[in-house]
């Protein structure tokens, strides 16, 4: 498995027999994933009335269920009693565990969140001490990072530790720590003599650790949400967790792969919002008709399933491409020296793309539970359809794990670090792809679909890079710091092109009716992406005061009012997601 850099879409188009798509699953990961499904569909969504309750010990139950399925083992590597799974795998069991959000972020945050900092930048001891009970479901983690005066600029924490003989008294608070009901150890970061961020491995039965109460929340009522204080806890020398002044980096590499598999779970929601919408559009009756009959409506099914073939497209690509950094890792000996220092890298080098995935992921799930909503009308707004619940739980994916705002922005930012110290010639490469650029538009009837994808493709890399190179000349390294819109809007375009690049990709894999479904969402996807991205340009030359024409991307022509209806049967047929 060859590594390639991250930014590479920005500059080449995709090899399809290069790129891993959903089809390419082996029997392995497909049982794991029907592992996970049958668990949501009869363990977990039979008992949502108590979830909703949030009945005690029921999550912590279940949780444990989930370790001995293996899900909480997933990333945990072999040598501490771990599957070490491919990324593509863990992301297609959380993608499963979506139509329960609750149970699936308590997944998530036990057995990412409160893991990963170990397997990642734990010593071999605290490894062999924690990771069994962890990834057998014996103990659940926590992550403890935000507090009550600092969310997006985690720096500005005033959780404080102190030197002791044998150890570090811990003072301060954290708020939104996920699963703190019943974790029984807290990955806790706080700053050293008050200035160097470090973190630590609290056990929940060190004196001085306290909860506050269940936090009311909007949604995800079945997961555990409370503010843990920490009042002269003494934690024992051993379990500071790597380097002091040096947890930036446990903090940033668990969030990146975090927000990857957030993508993974917005999926797996918003296709079970598209499920419940399809079905109810198809038993609701009204002018003596389904309503599945109606324009509008399946105008509304074809959107959400066009999305989500997208970011489906581009999460499992995204995580083959992590996996080929993590590869070479698996035969490491645990006491190999620097391990460490080669997990970050493998880690972060795809940060951009999980950023971008997560800011796209959480709102394409938002807009399929929104949508979902519209289509069930005023029962939509009752707690009597599950697409209520689907709909408040979808509000805060876009807040937690870096804002989506945020994630725009380092997104962007991590393109300017992948020139800067990769080498990634997007200034070079702007020049060379500027005068491609082509106004008016494309018929589709004129040529092939796939030629006319394939055009589109080229031009939104084309603009893409423009963009990137005009507000890289305005405002250099300090885009994200002076020009925020510029740089969010240059990470939505770059949406439109990954998403494209990687449905191209994915298309020569598809089989029988699954071949016209993916054309017809390409299709679509790919005339909302021309009509964005010159928005998108228009904003930026507006924004950087230049004073020239500002270049066009072709709108593909074609009938896309019958083309969403032709997806729509396909939805229709599938009662959901039209992609088997």
């Amino acid at each position: 498995m060859a590594k390639q850099r991250s930014g590479t879409f920005m500059i080449q188009p995709a090899c399809s027999s290069e790129v891993f798509t959903p089809e390419d699953f082996d029997t392995e990961a497909r049982l794991m994933g029907k592992a996970a499904e049958d668990f949501v569909r009869n363990e977990v969504l039979p008992l949502l009335p108590e979830i909703e309750q949030a009945k005690e010990g029921l999550m912590r139950e279940l949780d444990r269920k989930m370790g001995k399925l293996g899900f909480t083992a997933a990333e945990v590597p072999t040598h501490y009693g771990g599957l070490d799974l491919p990324k593509t795998t863990v992301a297609l069991i959380v993608e499963k565990l979506g139509p329960e959000p609750a149970t699936c972020l308590t997944l998530q945050a036990h057995a990412g969140l409160a893991i990963l900092p170990l397997v990642l930048e734990g010593k071999p001891q605290q490894k062999e001490r924690y990771l069994p009970k962890l990834a057998s479901g014996e103990w659940c983690g926590s992550f403890c990072l935000s507090e009550p005066a600092s969310g997006s600029d985690a720096l500005a924490m005033r959780t404080r530790a102190t030197p002791t003989n044998g150890g570090y008294i811990l003072n301060g608070e954290k708020m939104w720590v996920t699963n703190a009901g019943f974790a029984d150890l807290f990955t806790v970061f706080a700053k050293l003599n008050g200035e160097q961020f470090t973190a630590f491995l609290v056990e929940r039965t060190y004196p001085g650790v306290h909860l506050g109460r269940e936090e009311h929340k909007i949604g995800l009522h079945g997961s555990s949400t409370r503010r843990v204080a920490f009042e002269n806890v003494f934690v024992p020398a051993e379990n500071l967790l790597g380097e002091v002044g040096k947890a930036h980096y446990i903090a940033l590499n668990t969030l990146n792969l975090g927000r990857y598999k957030m993508a993974a779970s917005a999926l797996g929601t918003g296709k079970y919002a598209l499920e419940l919408a399809t079905r109810y559009a198809k038993d609701r009756h009204q002018f003596g008709q389904p309503i599945a009959n109606f324009g509008l409506i399946r105008r509304k099914l074809a959107l959400m399933a066009t999305h989500l073939f997208a970011l489906e497209s581009m999460l499992y690509r995204t995580g083959h491409l992590i996996q080929a950094w993590f590869e070479p890792l698996h035969d490491l000996p645990p006491d190999y020296p620097e391990l460490h220092l080669r997990y970050r890298e493998a880690a972060s080098e795809y940060a951009g793309e999980c950023a971008l995935l997560k800011f796209y992921g959480t709102e394409v799930q938002y807009l399929c539970a929104d949508e979902g909503v519209q289509i069930h009308g005023g029962y939509g707004y009752t707690e009597d359809f599950p697409i209520a619940k689907i709909f408040r739980e979808s509000r805060v994916p876009r807040i937690y794990e870096g804002t989506n705002e945020i994630n725009r922005l380092n997104f962007t930012q991590h393109l300017i670090r992948q020139m800067q110290r990769a080498g990634l010639p997007l200034l070079e490469e702007a020049r060379t792809q500027a005068k491609t650029l082509r106004n008016g538009e494309l018929s589709v009837a004129d040529t092939t679909a796939q030629d006319a994808l394939c055009t589109l493709a080229q031009q939104f890399r084309a603009a893409t890079l423009l963009a990137f190179q005009r507000a890289w000349g305005a405002y250099g390294e300090h885009l994200r710091e002076q020009r925020q819109e510029v740089a969010a809007a240059i990470a939505e375009m770059a949406v439109y092109l990954y998403g494209l690049d990687s449905i191209l990709a994915r298309l020569p894999k598809l089989r029988g009716s699954n071949v016209n479904a993916g054309e017809l969402m390409a299709l679509l996807f790919a005339r909302e992406g021309a009509l964005q991205l010159n928005d998108k340009l228009d904003l930026i030359y507006g924004a950087l005061g230049i004073n020239e024409p500002v270049p066009r991307v072709p709108i593909p022509r074609f009938n896309a009012v019958e083309a969403a209806n032709r997806l729509a049967e396909h939805v229709l047929a599938r009662d959901g997601y039209p992609i088997a």
